[in-house]
């Protein structure tokens, strides 16, 4: 199965559901690229579950609705809702929190190539997509779609612990992440802002 993340554009919509841009037809850090229209969803469809981090144990909601647009697709998800009777922390909630704060941004989708669905870059895709652009899946298997921490952003988290949105037991418990690390952010010439915790 391959991976592929997107920082994603998540919007809150009415209840527990977020709209989400699961996938856009521009180039990954891999140089790949997933043609929208090319997706087989059907099997997946059966059976929409959500997942953190593409962790199988840790099912947090179900797409309700895909949408195939130009160039992206779309989805509804709906994050699962507490359990009457469920007590403590539960970890939907605690994913839907960080989504709806902007911490956690990403989508990643899990899938498979579909025979002759895979094609090396073509001067063509270079024109579309970019210089940069080694491979292309015209033809793909959706299996999962995952909410996923990177990019997340650990600034934020560690404010939103310190302001009680965000409980630090289970930033701690669910994330592995102490909120009293230092965050130390290095700039670096032609390599962007790295961060070690």
């Amino acid at each position: 199965m391959i991976r592929k993340t997107l920082s994603a554009n998540i919007e809150k919509a009415a209840g527990v559901k977020v709209e989400a841009t699961i996938t856009t037809e521009t180039i990954d850090r891999d140089g790949e690229v997933l043609i929208s229209q090319g997706m087989n969803a059907t099997e997946y469809e059966l059976n929409p579950v959500v997942f953190y981090n593409h962790d199988y144990a840790q099912p947090i909601g179900r797409i309700s609705e895909l949408r195939r647009g130009k160039g992206k697709i779309d989805a509804t998800i709906q994050f699962a809702q507490r359990p009457e009777g469920f007590e403590g922390s539960y970890f939907p909630e605690f994913i839907e929190s960080l989504v709806d704060q902007g911490i956690v941004k990403g989508i990643s989708v899990g899938f498979v190539p579909e025979a002759g669905g895979v094609r090396k870059a073509s001067p063509k895709d270079r024109e579309d997509y970019g210089d940069q652009v080694r491979q292309v899946y015209s033809k793909w298997k959706l299996l999962e779609v995952s909410v996923a921490p990177l990019p997340a952003n650990a600034t934020a988290l560690v404010s939103a612990v310190r302001k009680g949105f965000v409980n630090k037991e289970d930033a701690v418990r669910w994330l592995d992440f102490d909120p009293d690390r230092r965050i130390i952010e290095i700039k670096m010439p032609g390599r962007g802002r790295l961060s070690t915790l």
